[in-house]
């Protein structure tokens, strides 16, 4: 059945749009998810703005009973929560904002909308990055389904792992943006993981006593203690690179990698034939600068070891280590 509805005029909305993408910004991560935000600007179709339900925002025209699209008023939400048109200091502090995280599902329906409406209103992208998340499926590779009974309920894992270990196992399974299929083994791996960790501070503590010190300037390494000091300068490089391009689940390897396998396996079994000062003072530095890197994916238990290592300031507030070039 044909009726009457109001339509807006997308074409002039998704050349501003699509400017602002090719000048840089806007950017994509994934990346690929440009070109799939660019192809549906250039082949956009007028949008039908207009609903003929009971809820919603009024149309505000005269003897027009319909409502808004509920995407239209969700697409002005970055500056009309702001107090905009007026230039209220809310607006002036926080608009733009620097990034947005979306699920793919609603990359047109919303993001792509804030965007144009954003620099037609006024004059500036809502945002300069739009980063695209991994949408968790279940074992079989389908959608969760509360009316199904197949979703997970995150604090049944939380009960069961623990925070930090629910936190890294889902941000370990996430590459690319691609979707995961749920692994409660790998919730669990993230716990033996955090173990590991408290077991690893336990035993540089216990080497180290009261004296903590992680100052390498001027210290003399043997081969082994230098091997240990370059890995660390390697998996800091890979995890800040990842972070910055938003590759969270790569960033969680590199950590997990290292400390497993190089620092625990390797290096502290060769620290257990050694009775050296330079060696404790390696322990203490892998290990304190190792927390400031896994801190954004483990909070709680990696801020616990910090202050069971007696440092004073939190962990949370402490500076981004600092990579020495040499010793």
């Amino acid at each position: 059945m044909l009726s009457k509805q109001w339509f807006l005029k997308m074409k002039p909305l998704a050349e501003k749009a699509l400017a602002a993408i090719e000048k840089g910004e806007i950017e994509y991560y994934p990346e690929r998810w440009k070109k799939i935000a660019v192809n549906w600007l250039e082949n956009v179709r007028d949008w039908c703005v207009s609903r003929q339900i009971w809820w919603g925002h009024k149309i505000p025209i005269e003897n027009s009973e319909d409502t808004f699209d509920t995407w239209f008023s969700s697409a002005l939400w970055p500056f009309a929560s702001l107090g905009w048109p007026k230039e209220t200091e809310d607006f002036k502090e926080f608009y733009p904002t620097s990034s947005i995280t979306s699920a793919r599902d609603i990359l047109h329906l919303w993001v792509t909308r804030m965007i144009f409406s954003g620099l037609h209103f006024t004059g500036k992208a809502p945002f300069g990055k739009v980063l695209t998340h991994a949408t968790i499926l279940t074992k079989d590779g389908k959608r969760m389904s509360k009316s199904l009974g197949t979703g997970i309920d995150p604090l049944i894992l939380i009960d069961k792992y623990g925070a930090d270990a629910t936190r890294f196992g889902l941000i370990y399974q996430a590459f690319g943006g691609q979707d995961i299929r749920f692994n409660e083994d790998v919730i669990m791996m993230g716990k033996k993981f955090a173990n590991k960790l408290w077991n690893i501070s336990r035993f540089v503590s216990l080497q180290t006593g009261e004296n903590l010190d992680a100052d390498l300037n001027g210290a003399q390494l043997d081969e082994e203690s230098k091997n240990i000091f370059e890995k660390y300068k390697t998996v800091q490089k890979e995890v800040e690179s990842n972070l910055e391009k938003y590759n969270f689940g790569e960033a969680a390897h590199a950590i997990y990698e290292f400390l497993w396998h190089d620092f625990a396996d390797k290096y502290i079994e060769y620290s257990k034939t050694k009775d050296d000062e330079s060696v404790k003072k390696v322990l203490s530095f892998v290990l304190l600068n190792s927390l400031k890197l896994l801190h954004p994916f483990m909070p709680f238990i990696t801020e616990e070891i910090w202050g069971n290592l007696g440092q004073k300031e939190l962990l949370l507030v402490s500076k981004w280590p600092e990579i020495a070039n040499s010793l």
